[in-house]
């Protein structure tokens, strides 16, 4: 006869000690004698969902529920199984069915939210993790859920003050410290996210996404040495690290080190063949270099919507152009990327009109009264964000997919120029606004915040000093934004007169233009802009550039009229603009030798 409690007792003891074979066949002892032992099937139901058996987990566990159906912990583990084998709905019940027999059961709370949360419930699951505080607010994974669930929904702050919660009651808890990094680095304070992956890193020094997550914290604060350092050490504990050989290429490529970036983002690709990521900035790099026929080949992995780089990658079922003839035919071709990179292509408009029927082109409203009367373009359309746009056509095309469709070599780039003009009567309303005698500058100093890039690209109006002092040059802003307050704040020591704000549209921008001089402007659209109406425009380039402007290189081979002004070393925006000082000086005495 066996000694039903003793064997329990010994049994329990081997499954806390996580010895299962041991406690399955002591509980299979008892069940000899107690066929129906609620606890016993609990217990050989738990060890089979611990083995991965979840099939015979639930036929054990509900076995142990018929047996007795008031023991709220029976149903919180069939819910854990029912999550494991993906049926959500039955996990969500059974949880519930837990509380109801305990109200006070808060880990069926954290477990219920944690199935409506896979589910998408997000309100449901926030309010239970909630609930399960209050209940318990002494319990950790609580807190830990909440926060990981207010991450996934942007919601920093609090997702900030969850993870910390939960390192206050655990101050061991590696993963809440790793977490708590990435909250603190999306929500832009990446100096902070450093200090608590450095204390992750310490509780758990083995893990390689901890090295990988700072890493890309580093490399946000522009600290690429370090951020490098932390991805090296990522793939030392993990070779097979694919995402972080392709940022290690990212950083290196900051620091101008372009033959390791292409060999790490290659390496990501060895290991993940359609890494989109790796791909694009392969692409980048390929481009920069002017090895444009495999840079736009590789060029096109950004059309993948998981790089929302291009706003429609795909028009539904509708074919995609190939460049063939479409004589008789519709084609949409569709703006993408920012409203510089679509200055600068539609020169290829005229090309694609030459090879069939209609051409039908979509911009964003600020360009729309730029291109009333452009070449090859047969219906202008204004962007529709919800990507649907209200037009038929037999074949569409993103813009910035022309230059692999023509082939475009560095010597075959169509830089015939000018290729935009400005409205006359545009042209005389801004002349009203200068001063005749002098020679007119115009001056932008920042791009959209929210470019990707707009942190290495654009710098202050304070850095355009050395300009100020230069007889016979008068400096206008053509600067939108809230950078073009800074023209107000430094009027004393730069004195420009900033028209950008006045703006309505590009329209403006071109027949302010027409009447300058010379531009003078960060990688901008209004750079595009100048170059596209074959205007003297001077470009103000960082360290590392966009592809489009290449190594190297005081011209462009895009625009004829365009002279390029690069960083000798990252940030050194000073050492550029002492640069362009001189230059405008050496123009300013040719000018007096000519008038």
């Amino acid at each position: 006869m066996v000694n039903v409690t003793g064997t329990m007792e010994v049994a329990v003891q081997h499954h806390k000690a996580g010895r299962l074979q041991q406690a399955e066949k002591l509980y299979n002892l008892v069940l000899q004698s107690v066929p129906d032992h609620p606890v016993v099937l609990h217990s050989l139901g738990t060890i089979a969902y611990q083995k991965g058996q979840h099939n015979i987990a639930v036929e054990l566990i509900s076995k142990a529920i018929a047996s007795n159906r008031q023991v709220p912990q029976f149903y919180n583990s069939i819910g854990v199984v029912f999550v494991a084998l993906g049926k959500l709905e039955k996990a969500v019940g059974a949880y519930k069915q837990a509380i109801s027999l305990k109200p006070d059961y808060t880990e069926a709370y954290n477990n219920l939210a944690l199935a409506l949360s896979i589910q998408g419930r997000f309100t449901e699951a926030i309010a239970n993790l909630k609930q399960a505080i209050q209940l318990s607010p002494e319990s950790v994974e609580p807190y830990y859920n909440l926060a990981n669930l207010l991450q996934q929904q942007d919601k920093y702050p609090e997702a900030i003050e969850n993870y910390k919660q939960a390192i206050q009651l655990k101050p061991d808890f590696a993963e809440a410290y790793s977490n708590l990094g990435n909250a603190l680095k999306d929500h832009g304070q990446c100096a902070e996210a450093v200090k608590s992956y450095r204390q992750a890193i310490r509780l758990k020094p083995d893990c390689a996404e901890i090295y990988y997550n700072m890493g890309n914290a580093l490399k946000n604060q522009a600290q690429h040495e370090e951020a490098i350092e932390s991805y090296n050490q990522a793939i030392r504990l993990d070779p097979e690290y694919a995402e972080a050989y392709c940022n290690l290429g990212v950083a290196q490529r900051e620091l101008g080190q372009y033959d390791k970036a292409i060999k790490n983002y290659e390496h990501a690709i060895q290991l993940k063949p359609k890494f989109v990521e790796a791909h694009w900035n392969r692409s980048l790099i390929l481009l920069l270099r002017g090895q444009f026929a495999e840079g736009w080949k590789e060029y096109e992995w950004r059309r993948n919507t998981d790089l929302r780089v291009t706003a429609y990658p795909n028009r539904d079922k509708i074919p995609r152009w190939d460049g063939s003839s479409f004589a008789g035919k519709r084609l949409f071709v569709h703006y993408e990327q920012g409203l510089g990179d679509n200055i600068q292509f539609l020169r290829y408009l005229p090309m694609v009109k030459s090879r069939g029927g209609s051409v039908i082109y979509e911009a964003k409203k600020p360009l729309l009264g730029l291109l009333g009367d452009f070449e090859g373009i047969d219906e202008l359309k204004e962007a529709t964000f919800d990507g649907k746009p209200a037009v038929k056509f037999d074949y569409h095309i993103p813009l910035l997919s022309l230059p692999r469709i023509f082939g475009t070599t560095l010597k075959t780039i169509p830089a015939d120029v000018p290729y935009l003009t400005a409205n006359p009567a545009k042209v005389k309303h801004w002349r009203q606004r200068l001063v005749q005698t002098d020679f007119k500058v115009g001056l932008v100093w920042a791009g959209k915040p929210s470019h990707g890039n707009d942190y290495n690209r654009s710098c202050a109006l304070d850095h355009f000093a050395p300009l100020a002092g230069i007889d016979g040059v008068k400096l206008y802003g053509l600067q939108k934004g809230q950078a073009a307050e800074q023209a107000e704040k430094l009027g004393q020591r730069i004195p420009v007169i900033n028209f950008g704000n006045e703006f309505k549209d590009f329209t403006d921008t071109a027949g302010m233009i027409e009447n300058l001089d010379l531009v003078i402007s960060v990688d901008t659209s209004v750079a595009h802009l100048a170059g596209a109406m074959a205007k003297a425009v001077w470009v103000v380039l960082p360290f590392v550039p966009e592809w489009r402007w290449m190594l190297e290189r005081e011209d462009s081979p895009w625009y004829p009229t365009m002279r390029l002004f690069r960083q000798e070393k990252p940030g050194d925006w000073d050492g550029v603009f002492q640069c362009i000082a001189k230059q405008l000086q050496i123009l300013m005495k040719k000018q007096l030798v000519v008038s």
